[in-house]
């Protein structure tokens, strides 16, 4: 079968049997490429004569394995346990009609064996003709923190910070309404969204959240790049709700740490961003702090965390930068064998409630990323984890994570 008969039949057996559609769409791709890649750089992408359409198709594939013990499986005595997931299928399409109305329709495929999905991830239209901002309505992420921002298939180990991977801003993407500007050298974004299943307002209305950025770099040159940027969410809580400080799953195929618990009565989180990179090197960095102020007779609280980063790409390959979204790009591998990436990283996150023991997790991360060509990237982290008041008297605090990701995208 032809890959354009393969495309067609997809969409027809998507409601039917999304696996079977997955399949036609990747088995497509593949033929496409294999028949088109010598003389066109991306088969998936088509602009008409004039101008006024273009359509671009794309993927990912993201299969990990973790292997972790200690505090991370307390519920094996803190034995070692193995661990696999396919934790990201996707289909990605995007384009454009008369260059001011573009589109993005992002398909997500569950692989859970007990409850298989198929959602859209990101879906949505934004409108491109004024001069001082694009606005987009739909399901896209909220403008906050900048790793959360950067594409899963760029940054630069398995998993995000512990703040972003710990708190609701991280139920990505939601529904809303978004605006995107650049005042001089300054970017800006504005949202209002609807967090993904959160508690709906006293009413029984959706609750809305309130979410900004503001971004820069003051430094911007062939080889070095410095990112500054500042982030702020209130989360627009009209009644009291029980919430964790901080949720964490440092092995995503297991391994919880969640914090104790409080009636809160608001939520608001501010963060604020430093990124340099200067050829092969880089340096990125973010701090968060959350407010929770307690309901009734609960206590006042907050999550303070930060994370720090360094990347150094051996065979000489650097992240590149896009300006316009202020945020890093995945490295491009320029050599036959590809670039090798080595990774440190350095990860906090901190519960403090009035009256109560400090609840904090440590990780230190090294990693190494080897990006084979363009499409495909190999992914190895080790990380060791240090935490305080989270678990029972006996029980272990420590754990020592293994974690690895095959990378496929196009």
């Amino acid at each position: 079968m032809s890959s354009i008969a393969l495309l067609r039949e997809a969409p027809l057996s998507l409601h039917a049997n999304p696996t079977r559609a997955l399949r036609a769409l990747m088995l497509a791709a593949a033929l496409s490429t294999a028949a088109v890649a010598p003389a066109v750089a991306n088969p998936f992408s088509h602009e008409s004569e004039d101008g006024n359409y273009t359509v671009k198709l794309g993927g990912r594939i993201m299969f990990d394995t973790d292997s972790y013990d200690g505090v991370l499986n307390r519920d094996n005595d803190g034995e070692r346990r193995f661990d696999t997931e396919l934790r990201r299928t996707r289909i990605e399409s995007s384009g454009s009609v008369y260059r001011n109305w573009q589109w993005v329709a992002d398909l997500n495929f569950n692989d859970d064996p007990d409850a298989p999905t198929t959602e859209w991830h990101a879906l949505g239209i934004r409108y491109t003709g004024f001069s001082a901002f694009s606005i987009f309505v739909g399901r896209d992420k909220e403008p906050f923190g900048l790793e959360e921002l950067i594409s899963s298939k760029a940054i630069s180990s398995i998993e995000r910070n512990y703040f972003t991977e710990a708190t609701d801003v991280d139920s990505q993407p939601h529904h809303g309404i978004r605006l995107d500007g650049q005042a001089g050298p300054v970017g800006w974004s504005a949202a209002l969204n609807s967090p993904v299943d959160r508690p709906q307002q006293e009413n029984g209305d959706d609750r809305i959240a309130f979410t900004g950025r503001l971004f820069g770099a003051p430094i911007h040159d062939d080889t070095r790049t410095l990112h500054l940027g500042a982030g702020f969410t209130d989360r627009n809580l009209d009644q009291p709700i029980r919430q964790s400080g901080f949720k964490l799953d440092i092995a995503e195929t297991g391994g919880e740490l969640d914090s104790s618990s409080r009636l809160i009565r608001q939520d608001r989180q501010a963060g604020i961003e430093v990124m340099y990179l200067n050829g092969p090197y880089s340096l990125q960095s973010e701090l968060f702090r959350k407010d929770t102020p307690g309901a009734g007779p609960e206590p006042d609280g907050t999550v303070d965390a930060w994370y720090l980063q360094f990347t150094w790409s051996v065979t000489g390959e650097p992240r590149t930068y896009k300006a316009a979204q202020g945020i890093a790009d995945i490295v491009k591998p320029a050599g036959a064998l590809g670039a090798l990436e080595l990774v440190a990283k350095v990860d906090r996150i901190d519960y403090r409630a009035d009256g109560r023991d400090h609840e904090t997790v440590t990780g230190y991360l090294a990693g190494v990323n080897w990006y084979v060509n363009p499409n495909v990237r190999l992914m190895l982290n080790y990380i060791h984890v240090d935490s305080d008041n989270l678990t029972a008297p006996g029980e272990d605090t420590t754990a020592d994570v293994i974690s690895t990701r095959i990378q496929f995208a196009f």
